[in-house]
This record gives C-alpha cells, structure tokens and sequence, in this order.
C-alpha cells in the first residue's frame, strides 16, 4: 500500500488495522462500520487513514483525496510523525 521506504519505516512502528465499509457479506459488519467512520471521523470517505492514542481517541486522520501521490505522502508522513511525537514507540 506504501511503496515509499519513509512512509513505510514510520508505519512499521504502528499497530495497523483496517476497517472494511464495503464488503456486502451480512458477517462483515460493513453498515455497523460505516456508521462508525461517520460518526467518529465526520466522513464516509475511503481510504481513510486514522492515528489513534492508546486511549482510543483521534490524533488525526487523513483522506486521500486523489492527485498527486508525492503531495499525499507529505501530508502522511506529517500526520505519522504527530503521532509518533505525541507517542513515541517503547
């Protein structure tokens, strides 16, 4: 998903989860899970990248908007780093 050897070596030190809002299987949840990315992100968009605290809440989240690839991962690699500094890795 993240080719680029800067993004990828700060999201090796995340606990990466992915939340499926389009898989049309009863099982998958996909309604329940969507609501939740409405809810708590104020968006329906996908992919929505999203960095947590420990405790649960948004440091915060990042559309990709489509365009250029270079100007996305600026914007990634600056919503990664907030969070490391805010959590730095044990």
């Amino acid at each position: 998903m993240f080719p680029r050897p800067e993004i990828e070596e700060r999201l090796s030190k995340f606990v990466r989860v992915r939340l499926w809002t389009n898989d049309r299987k009863p099982e998958a949840r996909s309604e329940e899970w969507a609501a939740l990315l409405r809810e708590r992100f104020r968006t329906s968009a996908i992919p929505l990248y999203a960095t947590l605290a420990p405790d649960g809440s948004t440091i915060g989240s990042l559309a990709f908007p489509g365009g250029s690839t270079d100007a996305f991962a600026k914007r990634m690699a600056a919503l990664l780093d907030e969070a490391l500094e805010r959590f730095p890795p044990k």
